[in-house]
């Protein structure tokens, strides 16, 4: 077990839980990418390390500790355990990446990420009244003990300000992408995707989970007026909280041979189908960041996107925008795309330079340093804490008890996205 030092603990469970991935991949970028710093802190970070992981432990740095506990984020009833461990370890801060998964004991500050507000703003997207207003009743109970709140984009930040006026010190910390992962794919790796994933030949590609949000439908409907050898590939989870109506609608318009859905793809292979495509679509409702249009970019991949607030932070000039809802909109803008080479190569080039510009240092740095001044108790210096743009407390204390926590070494690489039931309250990030 850890000791003697104190420091910041990163809970990044949620690297095992199914179908999280958006917000796993966040957190496991961001402390992936936190440097050693002088204030004395030791960087750990909390892992169900006997679950599949969503992302790989192997790419967290050599100086993160990694604290095995078998303490999910549904165990409420091993609270005091976890409070344990939280203290055993040394933790000064606690980061925890969603609301919901804060630890109902808490022996030390907190700082949350709230990723969206796309449940609090429109009750279809909750999945009911109840569901919307026990998040926001959990999410307000969360903000009200929190030191330090953060989001990945001045809009979501925004969001945050609108529903949650008194969250504390909301701070901008951006996702990122990896470049070399999502640019530097061989021929031969997209061959393997295509007869992995049965991929046609010419396709349009979106990625995001089976949510009202995400409005999927939009896409199919628009596909019903391009040309038949193009098709429609949908890769996401689908989440059984929410009726899915593409499986009706693709059978009423006949495109059964022309729409691919795919449950799952392997982080490994994700490159590869984004290689493939001929167009990114991402004709979301809402969103708090948009991280498959800024992997699409740095891909290399033209995209279209709607021109909601968090998508035109994220993209910029580099995609093109059409109304969520216009129907001969998308089709014509994927058309448009489809038919002209030259615009192609501009949007794909234009996207890689903005995907060129956003690495997971920027979030890292800022986060790193918003954590060690509650850790170091500088509150003061909260409010100038700084943030990077998108554009080019204590509960008292815990008794001594068993703890339910281990170090454990960076094993083989387990990146294999699995299939899952729905993520209590999750966000649109959840991907």
């Amino acid at each position: 077990m850890a000791g003697g030092r104190r420091s910041i603990l990163i809970d990044a469970r949620v690297n095992g839980l199914p179908g999280a991935h958006g917000i796993a991949r966040s957190v496991l970028k961001l402390a992936a990418h936190m440097s050693q710093a002088d204030d004395g802190l030791a960087l750990r970070v909390l892992v169900n390390p006997d679950r599949t992981q969503l992302f790989p432990l192997s790419e967290l740095p050599a100086h993160a500790e990694i604290i095995g506990t078998d303490i999910t984020l549904g165990a409420v009833h091993r609270c005091w355990e976890l409070a344990q461990l939280i203290r055993a370890v040394g933790a000064a801060v606690l980061y925890v990446p969603y609301p919901t998964f804060t630890p109902i004991i808490r022996p030390c500050p907190i700082v949350v990420t709230i990723h969206d507000c796309t449940i609090e703003s429109d009750l279809s997207f909750a999945g009911g009244w109840f569901r919307q207003a026990g998040l926001k009743l959990a999410t307000w109970a969360v903000l009200r003990r929190a030191t330090a709140t953060t989001a990945p984009s001045e809009a979501s930040l925004a969001e945050i300000r609108q529903h949650y006026p008194s969250a504390p010190n909301p701070t901008l910390v951006p996702n990122g992408v990896d470049i070399s992962q999502f640019a530097d794919v061989t021929g031969a790796a997209i061959a393997a995707a295509r007869d992995r994933y049965l991929l046609p030949e010419h396709f349009i590609l979106t990625v995001g989970a089976h949510r009202p949000h995400k409005n999927h439908e939009i896409l199919v409907r628009a596909l019903a007026a391009l040309p038949p050898h193009v098709s429609l590939v949908i890769v996401g989870w689908f989440d059984r909280s929410f009726p899915d109506p593409l499986p009706g609608l693709i059978a009423e318009l006949g495109l059964e041979s022309r729409v691919r859905l795919v449950p799952e793809v392997a982080d490994d292979q994700l490159p590869a189908v984004y290689r493939a495509a001929s167009v990114f679509a991402f004709p979301s409702l809402a969103e708090g960041y948009g991280l498959p249009v800024l992997e699409a970019m740095a891909s290399g991949v033209p995209v279209v996107a709607s021109p909601i607030p968090a998508l035109a932070e994220v993209a910029g000039s580099a995609a093109v925008m059409v109304p969520p809802c216009d129907v001969a909109g998308w089709a014509s803008a994927m058309a448009g795309i489809l038919v002209d080479p030259e615009r192609s190569a501009r949007l794909s080039d234009a996207g890689a330079c903005v995907a060129a510009g956003v690495s997971w240092e920027r979030g890292a740095t800022v986060l790193r340093e918003l954590l060690s001044r509650v850790a170091t108790g500088n509150q003061a210096s909260l409010s100038r804490a700084p943030s990077a743009s998108n554009r080019p407390v204590s509960d008292g204390p815990v008794s001594d008890g068993p703890v339910s926590g281990r170090l454990v070494s960076d094993g083989p690489a387990l990146d294999r996205p699995v299939s899952g039931g729905p993520i209590p309250g999750a966000p649109a990030a959840a991907r």
